[in-house]
């Protein structure tokens, strides 16, 4: 017997993803979702998938304009993925009122100072229950090295921390008091 929904949701939960915005552009009208599901799929030629549910407004157009752009937020673009969320309401034209935006080679709206951009033409599309897979071909890439990704892990947004970095090492040292700690007032008298 298959898993119920929960238990899916709860294993994905365990699943660290980069949070990115998939955007799409047709006959003046923009339109985008913020998403987590983007996958590499081949390197020659260079392929990418993202899976949006059926229920998200932007499909549609992603289906007219044939084209989307996968945006990896930068850490510091949390409020670009609440608002391509739908967090604060907007829809539509109104979620590029934050962030720069501007174009590479499809035409698709692509978010400057993302930690990457992917532009992409749909060659392929897929119906999977719930979601379509459409399959991009990567036209372009831009990679801005400076900036870490934006990370969503178990409900929560955080940041990525390079092992060999002061940071990480400050933080594993943090937690290795902290399970000492935790240890050594086990055995007290409470």
């Amino acid at each position: 017997m298959p898993v119920t929904p929960n238990e899916f949701r709860s294993g994905m939960r365990g699943l660290a993803a980069s949070v990115n915005v998939i955007t799409t552009a047709v006959e003046g009208e923009r339109g985008g979702l913020t998403a987590t599901a983007v996958m590499s799929l081949t390197v020659e030629p260079p392929q990418l998938g993202i899976t949006v549910n059926k229920a998200n407004g932007s499909i549609k157009l992603i289906e007219r304009a044939e084209i989307f752009a996968v945006n990896v937020l930068a850490h510091d673009q949390l409020d670009i993925g609440h608002m391509f969320a739908g967090a604060i309401g907007a829809r539509g034209e109104a979620r590029f009122k934050v962030g720069t935006w501007t174009t590479m080679v499809t035409g698709a709206p692509v978010l400057e100072q993302a930690r990457v951009n992917f532009d992409c033409r749909v060659i392929a599309r897929f119906e999977l229950s719930t979601h379509i897979l459409f399959v991009g071909m990567i036209e372009a890439v831009h990679v801005n090295s400076m900036a870490d990704p934006l990370l969503y892990f178990d409900g929560c947004y955080g940041e990525f921390a390079r092992h060999q970095h002061r940071e990480f090492e400050m933080h594993r040292h943090a937690l290795r008091v902290q399970e000492l700690s935790s240890v050594a007032f086990s055995d007290g008298p409470w």
